[in-house]
């Protein structure tokens, strides 16, 4: 059996913290519920953090990656700023 262990694991409380300032630096009127966004957050740490906090691989292509599964350059942004604003990312 393969187990699949997540790269970051984030308390409950820790999701509402960054919920909460994603909310306040968002510029869009459509902020996802919390369990969307809960789960965009785990494919943005999958997807970015080998790249930001291990300083591997292209940082480019990995927001490259995020900005692709999001859709959106500008909401993709939004969550990493959410993030980087919560605990420094970069």
């Amino acid at each position: 059996m393969i187990m699949s262990l997540k790269k970051v694991e984030l308390k409950e409380e820790e999701y509402l913290e960054v919920y909460t300032i994603f909310k306040k630096l968002t510029t869009t009127e459509s902020i996802p519920p919390i369990e969307v966004f809960k789960k965009n957050l785990d494919v943005f740490f999958e997807l970015t953090y080998d790249t930001y906090v291990g300083s591997m691989d292209s940082n480019k292509e990995a927001m490259a990656n995020w900005i692709d599964f999001m859709g959106s350059e500008k909401r993709a942004l939004e969550y990493f700023r959410a993030v980087d604003n919560w605990n420094a990312y970069t």
